[in-house]
């Protein structure tokens, strides 16, 4: 089948490009109108219906009205002189308090353009207001608001800034000043101050990508036009994804759309750089354009299939994930890869068939093979000292990934953001009260009859004696008197792991044991959905791990025929993704002085790095293989598979890594560590692990790596398609 399409593709392909171009404007479009109803920031909404937390937001939601979707924004209110808050001025409060939730947004007058659906439910609004607590030395009150909108969306933004304003303004007749943290005050802000850092962020992918492309081809053309073809391809595919998820009714992680895009580019540069170094040799052959188009698709094809499947399979166990974060980036992941991989086989071999030597000018050196350069030197090299250079490079990737073991997680998703009005705010809260009087938990009692304030008195003060409790509010009953919620401030941060192991242990332990007979405590609250959100990372980790390596396993196997070689291959992607890990760690944990890598950095990590390494693997072991059952003798093997295949995926390995390092630049530290582990894991999966440790491990297993395959059948083959299935070397 892939065959024929190829085959009809190369035939026509100027009608294949008119397609695409119109499909991907279509999807493209449908992302930009409808990205804004799939995307969201609301961790807890990812949360298995089973946990604490989870159940604690729903009892919340029907026995005291809480809105679904809400967040909580803190707003501290303060005298223009700074002095101490008087009884007028905290009378004053009272009433911006109660003029904040009559206030609605004004959406005739939002400064957004261009901007499609139903701006009022965009916007959101304050569905809920009450005065909190006065700092000790009243020089401050603070006002909790219940926010009802989406954080990241762009028209709910600009109406937190619109009631922001009308808040100053309002204060500031009565001789005060508001500042506002916390939820869509912090996420606005925050947007406000990355524009800039977005937009050099995308001119540096895009000059990174360019760059490194003429760099191989010494040729604008064959740097341009791949690079136009996948940010279409890309864009399209984020719209795609936005259709599956309307059409499945689920909700996509605010980094999902920026992971997918990074990803896309990533590796559809490495598609279309296979797909060159073959099409040029193959015109260095004499061939016309189509029938070098032709012949370059059918023989790389399969190599970006199997390359696409790696990566597919290993984000699809991710279905299996209770965390719906983690459940919901698999599937959007591996939709996106399967939409690139259609185009590998369609769009660019139809580029190639159109474009022809053009592609390559104005660059005459292409016409002559190298074959003595830097990748011709280290293949021999391997060749001569295997024992050693597996010693050397093993022993490097373990003194890494010995620093994994200290892996402490983070879920402070803030942490690293640029300084904005919203974290100075937040910065002046703590240093007068309780860290998480800005974000209070709540305990939840659930009663079979009805209870009263004084049989919850007990329970109140249990919670009171908790260690890492601030501040215990008053029960307030619902209206039935068969539920109660009790408001409790933390110590400290309250996306730290002492608060969290606080929510998790002490707390809920105290609110278990001291509720009245009949009745059922539930703990909520941001720190309690984070530590349920830690304990399903933890089993997810435990579940998917390997899951997806005996999946990938079971993909090498198949690709390779061979029972010996997928053993040392996984073993290799595992001790890279355990140095890469490492490095880490290292670099933001120990040297950073970072609390701990991003939550979600191991499971992502993992399934990148052992995905894309299989990929540059696949393509080295199979250049392996078919030297060996040539007939060369194993080290010379060995030398030719490095000579040719070094160079592309060096160039493969480098393109990516640029585009993921890209991610550096964003503003929050999960997106900085994310970039940085992936460039990493990028570069020694490309550089070392199968440029170097795989060729040094197959020459020390020599022929016995590819049992039992080595039928005469697959002889046959083998010297059919020795110099088909790989990319020929850059220069």
């Amino acid at each position: 089948m892939l065959q024929r399409i190829i085959t009809y593709v190369t035939a026509h392909p100027k009608r294949i490009i008119l397609l695409w171009l119109v499909a991907a404007v279509a999807l493209t479009g449908v992302g930009t109108q409808l990205g804004h109803r799939v995307v969201t920031d609301d961790t807890a909404q990812f949360l298995p219906k089973s946990s604490e937390s989870a159940r604690a937001t729903e009892f919340a939601e029907t026995a005291f009205g809480a809105h679904e979707g809400t967040t909580t924004v803190t707003a501290l209110v303060k005298r223009a002189d700074g002095r101490s808050l008087t009884a007028a001025d905290s009378a004053g409060v009272a009433a911006l308090s109660n003029r904040l939730k009559s206030w609605r947004i004004d959406t005739d007058t939002l400064d957004v353009k261009n901007q499609p659906g139903d701006l009022d439910e965009r916007a959101g609004g304050i569905v809920a207001a009450a005065p909190g607590p006065r700092a000790p030395d009243g020089r401050f009150q603070l006002v909790g608001l219940q926010w009802k909108a989406n954080s990241t969306d762009l028209v709910a933004q600009a109406g937190f800034r619109q009631i922001r304003d009308r808040a100053a303004d309002a204060a500031r007749a009565d001789g005060l000043r508001v500042a506002f943290t916390g939820g869509i005050a912090s996420t606005a802000d925050q947007t406000e101050a990355a524009e800039k850092n977005t937009a050099l962020q995308g001119l540096l992918l895009l000059g990174a990508v360019v760059l490194l492309s003429l760099l191989f081809f010494r040729a604008p053309l064959a740097a341009l036009l791949p690079l136009f073809a996948i940010y279409l391809v890309a864009g399209a595919a984020s719209g795609l994804v936005v259709l599956v998820a309307l059409a499945f009714g689920f909700d996509l992680d605010v980094s999902t759309p920026q992971i997918i895009h990074v990803v896309l580019v990533g590796i559809g540069v490495d598609y279309f750089l296979f797909l060159l170094f073959r099409l040029r040799e193959r015109l260095r052959a004499g061939e016309d354009r189509r029938t070098a188009a032709l012949a370059s698709a059918l023989r790389i094809g399969p190599v970006i299939a199997s390359a696409a499947l790696a990566i597919v399979v290993a984000f699809a166990t991710l279905a299996l994930a209770e965390f719906g974060q983690f459940r919901v980036l698999g599937p959007a992941i591996a939709i996106s890869v399967l939409f690139m991989l259609l185009a590998g086989v369609t769009l660019m071999p139809a580029l190639a068939a159109v474009t022809g030597r053009a592609m390559f000018w104005p660059s005459r050196r292409w016409l002559e093979e190298r074959t003595d350069g830097p990748a011709a030197r280290l293949g021999r090299g391997i060749a001569r000292r295997p024992g050693r250079t597996t010693l050397a490079v093993t022993a490097a990737l373990v003194a890494l990934a010995t620093v994994a073991v200290g892996t402490k997680m983070s879920y402070d998703m803030t942490a690293g953001q640029t300084a904005t009005a919203a974290t100075r705010t937040a910065d002046e809260i703590s240093a007068s009260v309780p860290k998480g009087a800005t974000d209070p938990q709540h305990v939840y009692v659930d009663a079979t009859r009805t209870i009263s304030v004084a049989e919850l008195e007990p329970l109140r003060h249990r919670l009171e004696r908790v260690d890492g409790v601030g501040s215990v509010g008053t029960p307030v009953l619902t209206p039935d008197g068969r539920g109660a919620q009790i408001e409790l401030a933390l110590q400290g941060d309250a996306l730290s792991k002492k608060a969290m192991d606080v929510v998790r242990g002490p707390l809920r332990d105290a609110a278990h044991t001291a509720t009245p007979d009949g009745t059922t405590a539930m703990v909520g609250g941001t720190t309690a959905v984070f530590a349920d959100v830690s304990d399903s990372v933890e089993r997810d980790m435990r579940k998917i791990f390997p899951i997806a390596a005996a999946l990938i396993g079971l993909i090498l196997v198949l690709t390779l025929r061979s029972a010996v070689a997928p053993l040392y291959l996984l073993g290799a992607v595992a001790l890279e993704f355990a140095a890469t890990l490492g490095a880490s760690v290292l670099v933001f944990q120990v040297l950073g002085g970072h609390a701990g890598v991003a939550f979600t950095l191991p499971l992502v990590l993992f399934l990148f790095v052992v995905a894309l390494g299989t990929d540059y693997n696949i393509l080295m072991t199979a250049r392996l293989r078919e030297e060996m059952l040539a007939g060369r003798p194993v080290r010379e093997a060995v030398a030719e598979a490095v000579r040719h295949v070094a160079p592309a995926i060096a160039a493969a390995g480098l393109v990516l890594a640029a585009s993921f390092a890209t991610l550096t630049l964003a503003s929050g530290q999960a997106s900085k560590e994310l970039g940085f582990a992936m460039a990493f894991g990028i570069i020694l999966a490309s550089l070392v692990v199968s440029s170097i440790l795989v060729p040094a491990l197959t020459a020390l297993a020599g022929r016995r790596a590819w049992w039992p395959g080595q039928a005469a059948g697959e002889r046959r083959v083998a010297l059919a398609h020795v110099e088909e299935l790989t990319p020929e070397p850059a220069r």
